[in-house]
């Protein structure tokens, strides 16, 4: 039974978490024989082990923690790299976890000062977007049809005796059966639609609420936020990376 009580959580929120759960299962654990690394493995730890990818091989990047002279430092290196060393990465570097966490946050609040107004008319337009729609017109026509067939077919079913059981005309229950499940596959299809966009300007919220934020106030590296606006952070060289936000926005960055 649908909409017989207050929802525990929001329908934007439920959908963001099924596409969540989605993606960490497609990200299954991939393990070449000989290496020492788990590709595709999902990990919650460090925001970066999700987002950092080889500019060379695409792969993703690894924190490793090195040891020189009785001191331990924290760095990131390409998986490939780390698995094969040259044979198919040749120039990836490595880049020192604190460069690399004070170059992203650089990029974050340059966008922030710089794209905040961007992003709040792309959220305003795809807000006119979904207030525009006639989805939930579509929706009611369709639930209406759906419950008028299961009118017909019950009353169809509720005239069969045993004495007139051969007069069920089933092809007709047949052709309502077939009408039925198109009409939910539509349903269906208008359903997902709609979740996509809300949860489309969802995130747009998210961006702009964390950049706006951001603007005049500078924060340290924070694994949360991360999380929330970026789609991957790109190691391009060792000068250089490319951070790109959910949505497509690229930034490059130096790294100092």
């Amino acid at each position: 039974m649908e909409n017989n009580h207050p929802a525990i959580i929001n329908a934007v929120t439920f959908g963001r978490v099924q596409e969540e759960i989605a993606r960490r299962k497609a990200k299954r654990k991939v393990k070449q024989v000989g290496t020492k690394t788990e590709q595709g493995k999902y990990c919650g730890k460090y925001a970066l082990t999700e987002l950092l990818l080889c500019g060379e091989c695409g792969k993703p990047y690894r924190r490793c923690t090195w040891t020189a002279g009785g001191q331990k430092k924290i760095v990131w290196r390409c998986i490939s790299r780390l698995d094969y060393g040259k044979k198919y990465c040749h120039h990836s570097p490595t880049v020192e976890e604190s460069v690399l966490h004070e170059a992203i946050m650089e990029a974050i609040q340059k966008t922030a000062r710089q794209n905040a107004d961007v992003l709040k008319t792309l959220k305003t337009h795809i807000g006119m977007g979904l207030a525009g729609e006639e989805t939930e017109d579509k929706s009611l026509d369709i639930q209406i049809r759906i419950a008028e067939i299961d009118a017909e077919f019950k009353a169809m079913m509720s005239a069969i005796s045993a004495d007139n059981a051969e007069r069920f005309d089933e092809r007709r229950a047949t052709e309502l059966m077939n009408e039925k499940a198109g009409l939910e596959q539509q349903l269906s299809q208008i359903t997902d639609a709609v979740q996509k966009r809300q949860n489309a300007k969802s995130r747009l919220d998210e961006i702009y609420d964390v950049l706006d934020g951001l603007k005049n106030h500078p924060m340290k590296f924070d694994d949360q936020i991360l999380r929330q606006i970026l789609e991957c952070v790109i190691i391009e060289s060792k000068e250089r990376i490319k951070v790109v936000f959910t949505g497509g926005l690229e930034v490059e960055q130096p790294l100092y």
